[in-house]
């Protein structure tokens, strides 16, 4: 049994030298491109919650003035000082538009929207909202 787990300890111990010489032996360009690789995956993750996130908090904010909103209209764009920015356009609901709440929701959500414009694809131009609403207003998250 103990000559089992030395065999099995040595074993674990040689991959892990063989992996230590490896990275040892390999340039630093080629350590630096490895790096770069998880970085950017980290990146792309945290960018990609971030923005769910946003969304969660939009429609949240937007459903508390407009209840019977499903979609927003937006537009991303760059102000005079280069810092990203979003605008609402319109709210939609199953019956249309909901021009009378759009006010009220603008300034809720511009704060949140300029903040989504950082993380969000510059080609989207709306927000649909996945979280169900029932018929006592509350809503439950769609988004799993």
């Amino acid at each position: 049994m103990r000559a089992d787990n030395a065999r099995r300890g040595w074993t674990r111990l040689g991959r892990g030298v063989a992996t230590a010489l490896a990275r040892r032996s390999e340039t630093p360009y080629a350590r630096a491109q490895r790096r770069r690789e998880r970085v950017r995956d980290t990146f792309l993750t945290a960018r990609d919650e971030w923005r769910l996130l946003l969304e969660i908090l939009i429609e949240g904010e937007t459903r508390a003035v407009c209840p019977a909103a499903t979609e927003l209209e937006v537009e991303t764009y760059t102000d005079e000082l280069g810092e990203p920015r979003g605008r609402l356009i319109s709210i939609f609901t199953d019956g249309g538009s909901a021009d009378k709440d759009e006010e009220a929701v603008t300034e809720r959500i511009s704060e949140l929207l300029d903040e989504w414009s950082i993380v969000a694809d510059p080609d989207t131009t709306e927000i649909a909202f996945t979280l169900a609403v029932d018929v006592h207003g509350s809503t439950s998250d769609d988004r799993s």
